[in-house]
């Protein structure tokens, strides 16, 4: 799982912490996605019908946005995966590529969609990394995207079963250990205690099977750039044709998987 997608995740799920309780658990800077950032502000353009649009820094930390989301009536966050085209799965290994997760920030009528945009600084070993988040769409339909989490569920276990078979055959070990230990997680009673980001999300507001859901999909996410599940080919059609076909389906329900397990915590 790439930091970005781990930040906003977690971004979601304590916000909605904090929304329902004013109870942050020290979220920030103390939780693991932000062992590298330096700053994470949130930004929106103020409109002026005199003079050129300006962008305002409306929080200066994550804490700050939560506030500034519910003194202005906002009740939920939700994440929103938007694909950019079939080949998602293939261009997650370029910036920009793979598609784009927004946060949703729902109100009683309407939704603005937030998204991070994330710059290194060579110069701050550390922590070289400045995050802003800016409001990209303002004042939408609601959209607080929902799955049939049990359905995912078995979609992914389907795929896992079948692409951990292709792995052991047509690639190495290691990658078929890699799926397997993903599909044996949609089982685990402890489907977190392995994963780097233990505190990824709020725990307490989730079920087991969205925990599962979760960590099994975060576990399955191996796309990427060079040395990465979809840096290979084959020479044969026929086993290319396969590999692409399941590559396509694991990104798939991986998203939906990520999507369903946190859109529907514990109310």
């Amino acid at each position: 799982m790439t930091g970005i997608l781990a930040q906003t995740i977690a971004t979601v799920s304590y916000g909605n912490e904090y929304l329902k309780n004013d109870d942050t658990n020290e979220f920030y800077p103390k939780n693991s996605t932000f062992q590298h950032c330096n700053v994470v502000d949130f930004r929106e353009m103020k409109k002026n019908l005199f003079t050129k649009d300006k962008e305002i820094i409306v929080a200066n930390n994550p804490i700050e946005w939560f506030g500034f989301l519910k003194k202005n009536g906002c009740q939920k966050l939700s994440l929103y995966y938007q694909s950019e085209n079939d080949d998602d799965y293939r261009t997650s290994a370029f910036v920009g590529g793979g598609g784009n997760w927004y946060i949703e920030c729902i109100y009683k009528n309407h939704s603005d969609f937030w998204i991070s945009n994330w710059n290194h600084n060579k110069e701050i070993k550390d922590k070289p990394w400045n995050v802003i988040y800016g409001k990209s769409i303002s004042k939408r339909a609601i959209i607080n995207r929902q799955y049939n989490t049990l359905e995912i569920r078995d979609n992914l276990k389907n795929v896992l079963e079948k692409i951990t078979e292709f792995a052991y055959q047509e690639t190495t070990e290691n990658w078929g250990k890699t799926f397997e230990n993903s599909k044996i997680t949609l089982d685990s009673e402890n489907p977190e205690i392995d994963f780097y980001h233990t505190d990824l999300v709020c725990w307490k507001n989730y079920e087991i099977n969205n925990k599962q859901l979760l960590m099994s999909a975060s576990k399955a996410l191996v796309f990427g750039g060079m040395g990465s599940w979809n840096d290979m080919w084959f020479e044969k059609e026929e086993k290319e044709k396969l590999y692409t076909e399941l590559s396509k389906e694991l990104y798939e329900m991986i998203m939906k998987g990520i999507e369903s397990s946190i859109n529907s915590e514990i109310i």
